[in-house]
């Protein structure tokens, strides 16, 4: 059914001589571009395997509604001198279909005064009611603590101190979250766990980037180069059966010892970082999920749009909340 508005008579008014007017009618007969013949992508998910169901989202539910709104979607990315950045946090299809917030987030720094970039990951725990307020404290203090504090060689951050002041950090929010005066280490990780991967880098003299990896939990860090991932960091550990454990310890809970781990991005590599809901599906990154972001990263930074609804494939069982963060090295701009 089309609409048409009816043709009033308009009073006469002279057009200034520099516009050029014209007494043509539109074309009513002028068709909308189909945005798939248009080369625009498609709404529909990319299935990997056999899909999940397909529902509308539900709403975020009653028991969340007096925390901050919090979008299904979040998207990022640019580039600024050796940096090249694609970011996204997508809500999984448990959490869609049972109305519970995305529990997972990310932020990105910039410090002023050094050519380095700080990228903090976070995936609330399931198990701690308001998990998505520990996820979006833990990625937002940590980037401004890397920011602020910092020193000029990232060879000497203090990677437990950040993570003891994160913990910390949690604590005091845990005591306005649970309306108490003040709140434990208990209290907190029941109300707020959450895990955090964390990396500073920067340009490496011979080209690439130089990057450090820290990590609570089992979000992990990648290196994707000639088509294949290499797992630098994190991840679920085997238990004695030989299976990967679903328990998740994370912050508040600061372990006594973080490891840290330097990485050279070459030129032609990608360095990931995200949480489980994306490193689960991925594996060892030989089956279909790993070709998936191969064709997607490898040698080229992808459009924003593009970039998230890849991240938000349907494949039957991985249903969880989903982060990534992928960083490039560029070279004036470009990728090297």
């Amino acid at each position: 059914m089309r609409f048409t508005k009816k043709k009033e008579k308009q009073p006469t008014v002279d057009a200034p001589a520099e516009l050029e007017v014209t007494s043509e009618e539109p074309d009513d007969a002028a068709e909308v571009p189909d945005p798939v013949k248009a080369g625009w992508p498609s709404s529909d998910p990319i299935v990997v395997g056999e899909p999940t169901a397909t529902f509308e989202p539900n709403a975020v539910g009653e028991e969340y509604r007096r925390t901050p709104y919090r979008p299904d979607t979040l998207i990022d990315g640019w580039s600024r001198g050796p940096f090249a950045i694609r970011a996204a946090s997508v809500r999984g299809h448990l959490h869609r279909y049972n109305g519970a917030p995305r529990q997972d987030d990310f932020a990105v720094a910039l410090p002023m005064d050094h050519d380095r970039l700080i990228v903090s990951v976070a995936d609330g725990v399931s198990a701690a009611a308001q998990s998505h307020i520990g996820a979006t404290t833990a990625v937002r203090y940590s980037a401004q603590w890397l920011e602020e504090t910092s020193p000029s060689d990232i060879a000497g951050v203090d990677w437990h101190s950040l993570f003891q002041n994160t913990a910390w950090k949690l604590t005091e929010l845990a005591a306005s979250v649970l309306s108490l005066p003040e709140a434990s280490a208990e209290q907190a990780e029941q109300a707020l766990a959450t895990t955090l991967t964390c990396v500073v880098c920067e340009p490496h003299p011979e080209g690439g980037l130089s990057a450090y990896v820290a990590g609570v939990g089992d979000s992990g860090a990648w290196i994707l180069s000639d088509g294949h991932f290499t797992q630098v960091l994190g991840g679920k550990q085997p238990a004695e059966s030989g299976l990967s454990s679903s328990a998740v310890s994370g912050l508040p809970r600061v372990p006594p010892e973080i490891e840290v781990v330097n990485v050279l991005i070459q030129p032609d590599q990608v360095l990931l970082v995200g949480t489980d809901g994306f490193g689960d599906p991925l594996g060892g990154g030989d089956g279909d999920v790993g070709s998936l972001f191969r064709s997607l990263l490898h040698g080229r930074v992808p459009a924003l749009i593009e970039f998230a609804h890849t991240l938000d494939f349907s494949r039957e069982t991985f249903d969880d909340d989903r982060t990534l963060v992928a960083v490039w090295p560029t070279k004036h701009g470009g990728l090297q």
